[in-house]
Formats: structure tokens, sequence, C-alpha cells
């Protein structure tokens, strides 16, 4: 993947984590839609995980893609909650409201 990369971590049964590294961004937003897509159907899981502990950079256009994500996720009857954001990334979720959405402590 140019700009980002994505990383399946091992897991307990049930649930995939997709570990996120460099910008997610209008150029990189259809590479994380089209990994969580991959996963869903091969690995079926209860929950779905993205890690944002490497992405540099969240803008409008990534937001949109965890929020597709998020809806790809319960179309296929999973969770998905995000994960290690950073503090700026943290900041545009919360400014967004989709903490809640996507199972983010408040802080």
């Amino acid at each position: 993947m140019d700009g980002l990369s994505a990383t399946l971590e091992p897991t307990p049964p049930d649930t995939v984590v997709i570990r996120l590294a460099g910008e997610l961004d209008l150029a990189t937003r259809e590479q994380v839609t089209e990994a969580v897509r991959a996963v869903l159907p091969t690995f079926r899981p209860d929950a779905l995980v993205l890690d944002l502990h490497e992405v540099t950079l969240l803008d409008s256009a990534g937001i949109g893609a965890l929020v597709s994500c998020w809806k790809l996720a319960n179309g296929a009857g999973c969770t998905l909650r995000l994960r290690n954001p950073r503090p700026l990334a943290y900041a545009q979720l919360e400014l967004t409201g989709l903490l809640d959405v996507f199972a983010l402590p408040r802080a």
C-alpha cells in the first residue's frame, strides 16, 4: 500500500486486529476499506479492531473511510473498534462525535 500499510496482528479467536501505519487520507482511504473487505469474509470475526497507533495523519476522507469500515463490519455482523489513536486523531474523532461509534473511551 502506498502511503498506508495494514498488518494483521495475532489475536484471540473471533477477533481480528488490523494495525494501520502511515497516512489515512484521500489518497489512501480505499486501501483501508479494501483491507476490511478482504478480512471480513476470510476470517468472519465477531470483532474487528483497527489499531491507529502508527497512523501519522487522519483527515476528513480518512474519517469517512473509518465510517465506511464500520458500516461494512456491521453489515457482516461484526463490531468494529478503534484503538490507540494519536492525540490529534483522537481529538478529530471526538470533534466529529464518533468516539462512541468506535468504542473509544472518553478522556
